[in-house]
């Protein structure tokens, strides 16, 4: 089914999504991991998590619905249940992420965000998930592009305000000749970047590993990989510095689910048991 290309343009402001998740895991609240929590988190019998749509297979919805579907809207809420709450979903663009969060009005990210050491001066992440970056294009560009430096000279969209956009600027300051850069241009939406190159202005994108199986699985034969996935980094479910009590029991949920194997359940779930990390680490990062 030919979903990407239509799921999030338009998406702008905070948009607030109620609990609607298609083949969701179900795990049973566990007491002493609800004592755990935060009073206030507690009565709200709720968990608010503020997510960036949409990255398919993490977070999406198909063209013309509201049910959230992927393996972070399935964790997400196997932790809330696991918690004793419910989980409610806020989409908002990648760049208000941080924002939501630092200003008390979500409690966690958790929406393929990178644990970077920079975001740590603001943030505590749990470390969850195992990805890396690689180049993509529509299949039309793989007789000219096939390894990264091919892209020398060429355009590439990357999406606003990501750790992506500095990775292709330091690939192509490393490959490239002074006089043929990569030139990255900022965009939202993974659907506008391959609507980008397919009207020739952007040659080829930037996604993590799991977003380009997941394209490909879904209209084979029009997308490839450029070179290798590179820089190998963790995605962080996301707190306030101010929030440890809750970064603690979300820790705690995690363990437990890993323990009893809903973890890898969900995981394979999406077809990204290769993404599992061995231990869940806080800060896990130093890069």
């Amino acid at each position: 089914m030919k979903r990407l290309l239509p799921i999030v343009l338009g998406l702008a402001s905070t948009t607030f999504i109620s609990l609607s998740v298609a083949g969701g895991a179900h795990a049973a609240a566990d007491e002493k991991l609800a004592a755990a929590l935060p009073e206030a988190v507690r009565a709200a019998g709720k968990l608010n998590v503020t997510i960036s749509l949409a990255y398919p297979p993490m977070e999406y919805s198909d063209a013309g619905s509201t049910d959230l579907k992927g393996f972070d809207i399935d964790l997400a809420k196997a932790v809330a249940e696991r918690l004793g709450l419910t989980a409610e979903f806020q989409n908002v663009e990648f760049p208000q992420l941080i924002p939501q969060v630092v200003t008390g009005r979500s409690d966690m990210i958790m929406t393929a965000f990178s644990d970077k050491v920079e975001r740590q001066t603001q943030l505590d992440f749990i470390d969850y998930f195992k990805t890396g970056n690689v180049f993509y294009s529509t299949a039309d560009q793989q007789g000219e592009i096939k390894v990264e430096t091919d892209l020398c000279g060429k355009t590439v969209a990357v999406a606003t305000g990501t750790s992506w956009v500095t990775w292709a600027e330091n690939v192509g300051k490393t490959n490239c000749a002074a006089d043929k850069p990569i030139t990255v241009i900022q965009i939202p939406t993974q659907a506008e970047h391959i609507m980008q190159i397919r009207q020739g202005r952007a040659q080829a994108s930037v996604i993590g590993l799991e977003g380009l199986l997941d394209l490909m699985k879904q209209e084979p034969g029009k997308f490839y990989q450029i070179g290798k996935v590179d820089e190998i980094n963790y995605y962080g479910i996301a707190f306030a510095k101010a929030n440890g009590p809750l970064r603690d029991a979300v820790l705690a949920a995690l363990e437990a689910l890993k323990a009893d194997g809903t973890y890898a359940q969900i995981l394979d779930r999406h077809g990204l048991k290769d993404a599992a990390v061995e231990e869940f680490k806080v800060n896990g990062t130093t890069k």
